[in-house]
């Protein structure tokens, strides 16, 4: 059986739940939240068609932005993310890798692990905020919320893989 028809529907549904339910009650500064659900872009296979990545991710940006009350703002961020998520992947392999690979620190390396997350999770935040505020009329505050937020959910993210990592 194909690993890959349980592990998307089962991610999916587990981070728009943490998502909707935990993560969207904690902001920092009144500005800094969690975005923990760029996950699921950043763990797709190598080899998935490009299409198939921005559907899902336009389906989990259109399902958090009903649930969150910002329409249209993650799906886009989303779609973005996933449409750019080849090439960084790309960009950052140390190595051809094969198309069935997940990228994970252990599977691609810590320091380009870090690194792919760190550029894709910037492209997202500064896609979400800019569109969010849909003004750079107070760019202290825009900038507060994309470094905020970019750096809590890039922690996030490397600390989940790290205890995941540990724990195979």
């Amino acid at each position: 059986m194909n690993y890959e028809l349980i592990r998307l529907p089962l991610l999916f549904v587990t981070l728009l739940a943490l998502q909707v339910f935990v993560l969207n009650h904690f902001q920092l500064f009144g500005c800094a939240m969690p975005m923990f659900y760029i996950y699921f872009v950043i763990t797709m296979k190598k080899g998935m068609a490009k299409w198939a990545k921005m559907i899902w991710a336009f389906s989990l940006g259109l399902l958090l932005d009903t649930f969150s009350n910002t329409p249209g703002v993650t799906a886009a961020a989303m779609t973005l993310a996933a449409m750019t998520q080849p090439y960084l992947l790309d960009l950052f392999m140390i190595r051809e890798g094969e198309d069935d690979l997940i990228p994970s620190m252990s599977t691609i390396g810590t320091k380009p692990f870090i690194n792919y997350t760190l550029v894709l999770v910037t492209i997202f935040c500064t896609t979400y905020y800019t569109l969010e505020m849909f003004s750079f009329v107070n760019i202290l505050q825009w900038l507060a919320c994309v470094i905020g937020s970019s750096i809590i959910t890039i922690l996030l993210i490397l600390a989940f893989d790290s205890l995941k990592r540990k724990k195979n």
